[in-house]
Order: C-alpha cells, then sequence, then structure tokens
C-alpha cells in the first residue's frame, strides 16, 4: 500500500506537505529579479550554516540554478516515471480500490503529478549533485527550505542518497522507513536553521514530540492554499506527509538516545519497517519485523487469474486502512504488528481482484485487537453483518464484491478479500495458511 508513496516522491524533493507551520509555506511574488549567481551565493551560505549545524563537513560545493514552475514539474515527471512504471502504477490503484481506499476509476498517477505541481518548490538531484530552487519565489521566502534541500546535499556527499534509488521490490514499508530517516533528519535541520537565524539553538532532545506536535498544529488556511493536497484521498496525503512528520520524531528519538553520531550510523544500519519509525525504541533494540513468505496463489484461484501486486502494509499502512472506517482507533489496532505481506490477484475476464493477507503480531493479544478491528473495519466498508458467530476465530462476509474471510490463529491473522465462492475461499485460506516466517 505504501508503494505509491516511495513512488510518487524523490528523497530530495521539496514538499510544502505540512500544515499549521511544519513547513515553511512560500507567499506568491509580484515580481523578482535575480540571477543563478544569487541563487549560488545563497545557496553556499546556507549550505555553510547547515553544515556547522549539523556537524557533517562540505566535501564538495553544490551546484544550484533557478529553474521554472513547469521546469520542475517535467523534473518531477522524469523522476516519477524513472522509479515507477505506469504497470506498477495500475497495480498499486487496484489495491487501493480493492481496500476501499480510493475509487475504482481513480486516476493515481494523474493525481500525483498535480499534487506535485501543486506543492514542490525545488530539490536536490544526487544523480547530477545539483540544487534547484523556484524562479518564481523570492530567495527571502525560501532559505528554511534551501536548508532542508541541502541537508539533502550533504546526506548525499556523506551517505550516498543513490543507493537507495533501485530499492528492491516488494517491501514498500521499509522503503518508506528509509524516506523518514532521510526526510526526518532534513526537517529537523530546516527547524534549526529557522530558529538559527533568530539566534535560537534548538535542542530537540530537550522538546517534546515532534511528530506529536506536528500532528497537532493545523492552519485553516492550507486548504485553500493547498486544495489538491486537502483534496486527495487521505491514503496519499498521509503517506506523502508520513517521512517528514514522523520522520522528524525518528530522528528526535534517535538523538536522545545517543548523537548526531547515532543518526550516522543509521544511514548503515537503516530503519527497517515504519513501525521502527513510530517506535522509535523498536529500532534502537533491534526489534525487526517478521518476513512473510506467501507461495503464489493462482493454483488455488483458477483459471483467468494473475498476479498484479504483491508487497509489505506495515503498520503504517495498516492505520491508513483502517482509519478509514473506523478511526483512531486505528491507531491503537495496528500497534502491535509484527510483519505482513499480501498477494493481490486480478481476473483477466471479468476485471474481479482478490487480495490475500497474512499478518503476524506482537503477542495474542495484540492479534485479537487487530482482528476485531478490521472486521470492523470490513463491516462498515462493505455495510455487512458477519455470518459467523461473534466468539468464533473465523469470520466470513458475504459482500457485493466477493467473500471476505478473517481468520485468527494464535499470534497471526490471515485475510482472503474477493473470493468468487466458498471452495474457492476454502482453497485460498488453506494455502495461506501455509505461509513461511522467518524467526524473530
Amino acid at each position: 500500500m505504501q508503494k505509491l508513496v516511495v513512488a510518487g516522491m524523490s528523497f530530495v524533493l521539496a514538499l510544502v506537505l505540512f500544515a499549521g507551520g511544519v513547513a515553511f509555506p512560500f507567499q506568491k511574488a509580484t515580481s523578482i529579479a535575480r540571477t543563478d549567481a544569487a541563487t549560488l551565493d545563497a545557496t553556499n551560505e546556507i549550505l555553510e550554516k547547515v553544515s556547522k549545524l549539523r556537524g557533517l563537513e562540505i566535501k564538495r560545493p553544490v551546484k544550484s540554478g533557478l529553474k521554472s514552475k513547469d521546469e520542475i514539474e517535467q523534473s518531477v515527471i522524469k523522476d516519477l516515471d524513472e522509479s515507477t512504471t505506469p504497470e506498477e502504477f495500475t497495480a498499486t490503484q487496484k489495491t487501493l480500490a480493492r481496500l476501499g481506499l480510493v475509487a475504482r476509476d481513480f486516476r493515481l498517477r494523474d493525481y500525483v503529478v498535480k499534487l506535485l505541481r501543486e506543492q514542490v518548490a525545488g530539490f536536490y538531484e544526487p544523480k547530477t549533485q545539483e540544487f534547484y530552487l523556484a524562479a518564481w519565489v523570492p530567495i527571502s521566502e525560501q532559505r528554511t527550505v534551501m536548508a532542508h534541500e541541502l541537508m539533502h546535499a550533504l546526506q548525499d556527499q556523506h551517505f550516498n542518497l543513490r543507493r537507495f534509488e533501485d530499492w528492491p521490490k516488494g517491501d514498500s514499508d521499509a522503503e518508506l522507513a528509509a524516506h523518514a530517516l532521510i526526510e526526518g533528519e532534513a526537517t529537523i535541520m530546516m527547524y534549526q536553521y529557522a530558529l538559527d537565524r533568530e539566534g535560537v539553538r534548538l535542542d530537540v532532545t530537550k522538546l517534546g514530540s515532534l511528530t506529536e506536535r506536528m500532528l497537532a498544529e493545523s492552519d485553516p488556511e492550507d486548504a485553500s492554499k493547498y486544495p489538491l493536497l486537502a483534496g486527495a484521498p487521505a491514503v496519499l496525503r498521509d503517506g506523502l506527509q508520513f517521512p517528514y512528520i514522523y520522520g522528524a520524531g525518528f530522528v528526535q528519538e534517535v538523538l536522545k538516545a545517543g548523537s548526531w553520531k547515532a543518526v550516522d550510523k543509521s544511514y548503515s544500519r537503516l530503519p527497517a519497517s515504519t513501525e521502527q519509525i513510530i517506535h522509535p525504541e523498536r529500532f534502537i533494540t533491534w526489534d525487526d519485523p517478521v518476513k512473510i513468505d506467501i507461495a503464489d496463489l493462482v493454483r488455488s484461484l483458477g483459471p483467468g487469474w494473475k498476479r498484479v501486486d504483491a508487497d509489505v502494509n506495515g503498520e503504517f499502512g495498516y492505520q491508513i486502512a483502517l482509519r478509514e472506517f473506523i478511526g483512531k482507533a486505528a491507531v491503537k489496532a495496528a500497534a502491535g504488528w509484527g510483519g505482513d505481506r499480501y498477494l493481490l490477484y486480478e481476473n483477466t475476464r471479468t476485471g474481479a481482484t482478490m487480495i490475500a493477507q497474512f499478518t503476524t503480531w506482537d503477542s495474542v493479544i495484540d492479534a485479537v485487537e487487530f482482528f476485531d478491528a478490521y472486521s470492523e473495519r470490513t463491516e462498515k466498508r462493505y455495510t455487512v453483518k458477519r455470518s459467523s458467530d461473534a466468539a468464533t476465530q473465523k469470520r466470513v462476509y458475504n459482500t457485493a464484491e466477493g467473500l471476505v474471510s478473517i481468520e485468527l490463529r494464535g499470534g497471526d491473522v490471515v485475510i482472503i478479500e474477493g473470493a468468487q465462492d466458498r471452495q474457492q475461499l476454502e482453497r485460498l485460506s488453506d494455502q495461506v495458511w501455509q505461509s513461511k516466517k522467518s524467526p524473530r
């Protein structure tokens, strides 16, 4: 489910995504007169300051220049096309539609492009090691975002951001976690730079949770300033914001447990899941997720079916999937996540889809809580009542989009959504329960 989030943005894009001052939104300028030389001067000045604040030396100068809104959009589209194929966008859209998070006719890629055009003001490009700034906004209104992006340049010089460009397919949850480390650090440095300009040295280890602070902040004007972001499906909006909001809190906790050297080491031993970003203590104590291997389900499905998507939802993914239907209770229900994997299949003749999910939880209590929460979500998603007794550990629903089965066995929960009949459902369930789990 996280795949569109990762594919739809770069580690290095400056996105004005946050409500209530989390980012530093730009004001529209009536006239701008400046040159690339002025941009380079500002770049060098801010790079020097960020280098001192972060304690990372500048290994090489950073080239900089100006781009128009159309040029930045073209760069975004190029980055998007290089990282995500049309088939991958289509597969993700079908998964989200199957889970009830977007409409079936939602044009995912088109919306992502429009959203990024609204949000992107500049970016650092690791391939060329160059930094580009919005040509339509005065530098005085971009300095804080320049600090964010130039932190990416320093990250690239010390930790090589290009190594993240070809992330292995099939674990978008871990990829999103890597984004959160990178963007979280840059967000903290943006804050430090902004306050340093006011003569205040920020010690983030003495502050309350930055994530909670960002989530609590809001600005009534944001919806009018950024209508595409405000009107985006929650899965897209929240996923785009996750690396910044939760990433800042994650880096803050790593700093509290160690120092900037501990953050440096995080680029060698990366966070392995969004669970570790949301609960940094699980990263610090090396509580890595369980890996799940589900065998191909084509034989159990029968003729005419093909696999179109396979990935990991992660704790944050399940927060989104549940919150869409059960609200704030989703956070607690997803908090005991230990590992998962899903496979999405499509019938090439009818267009019907089926998703199978194997989830494992930190305890039986956590599994029961998720089992009940996903049952409630399913009843609200399809407006149905369960056909089995509430006390049983397997609940089956007959919906307009096929049969849904949610089954609890100890600390594991298996979900089959979209089976065409009882026989197919039983075959699928039997096979998914034979999935392999890595040892903890």
